[in-house]
């Protein structure tokens, strides 16, 4: 798989802040020093597996794809826990008319809610976001592998 520093450089890349050239290890494209001769992510010598000069546009768009997956989670359950908010924040002023309590009510739930799905979203839709993301990436990366390789 790919390491933490391609997925930082893959980044910067996506976001422009990076251009898609360099030194990388021709298997894993983890980026390397000019003269080292072992990739220190998978251990392979360049002489065996030559370096390239970029990274595959077929990485990076699965990097892409892996990153819009976690991030579509994480709105999820934030958008998610904001209606479910103000849909039970309306709950008070549907069912006891407005009144000064019912207002208060409305404006205390709206922000627990917000602080609730905040937080939700952060934890459990991260977490979740992850694990979706990387096994999509995995098994892309693992056809992507095997094409090239096979």
């Amino acid at each position: 798989m790919v390491s933490e520093r391609l997925k930082a450089l893959l980044d910067d890349i996506l976001a422009g802040r990076a251009p898609n050239a360099g030194r990388f290890c021709g298997h894993c494209y983890q980026p390397l020093s000019e003269g080292r001769e072992l990739c220190p992510h998978c251990g392979r010598s360049t002489p065996a597996c030559a370096p390239v000069a970029a990274v595959p546009l077929e990485v990076i768009e699965m990097h892409r794809r892996r990153r819009g997956r976690e991030g579509l989670v994480v709105r999820s359950v934030a958008w998610g826990g904001l209606s479910a908010g103000v849909v039970i924040a309306l709950l008070p002023l549907a069912f006891a008319d407005v009144q000064l309590w019912t207002v208060l009510a409305f404006f205390g739930l709206l922000a627990f809610f917000y602080l609730l799905s905040a937080n939700l979203a952060n934890s459990v839709g991260d977490a979740l976001g992850y694990r979706w993301g990387y096994s999509l990436f995995r098994k892309r990366w693992e056809r992507f592998v095997g094409r090239r390789d096979g």
